[in-house]
């Protein structure tokens, strides 16, 4: 199970919300994973998880967006470039390679998805924090 831990808080709750959400989904495809055995056929119900989160993320990053736009962060591009990056690796797995091993292929992709959001959120999210702060939101 993935959990939320404090020390990715931002201070800002709109965002910090979101990314327990996202926490809570990929904890999902954890349980799954962790639940599964050898030779289960899990593809359908991995398949709706991460499409869940294909869709919250895009959710996510919209709001994160609309706080560039309107407080004119300086590193929107750089940012939002991450952000595009991460939807096309997500929407571009490789959902054939699941074929040989359901739960070694989610695994993978799990292991992906916690690097990535985790890295995103202590390294990216935190270069807008202060900034956000200071100009109001809360």
């Amino acid at each position: 199970m993935i959990a939320w831990e404090s020390q990715y808080e931002l201070g800002i709750k709109t965002i910090d919300d979101q990314h327990k959400v996202l926490v809570d989904i990929i904890s999902k495809l954890s349980e799954l994973l962790t639940n599964a055995t050898e030779g289960d056929d899990i593809y359908d119900d991995m398949m709706v998880i991460v499409d869940e989160l294909t869709k919250y993320t895009i959710f996510h990053f919209e709001t994160e967006e609309k706080y560039f736009d309107s407080l004119e962060y300086e590193f929107t591009n750089s940012h939002v470039n991450e952000h595009k990056k991460l939807i096309d690796e997500i929407q571009n797995l490789d959902f054939h390679q699941a074929e040989e091993d359901q739960v070694v292929f989610g695994k993978k992709i799990l292991k992906f998805l916690i690097s990535w959001l985790f890295k995103h959120i202590s390294g990216t999210d935190f270069l807008y924090k202060e900034f956000f702060i200071a100009n109001g939101v809360k």
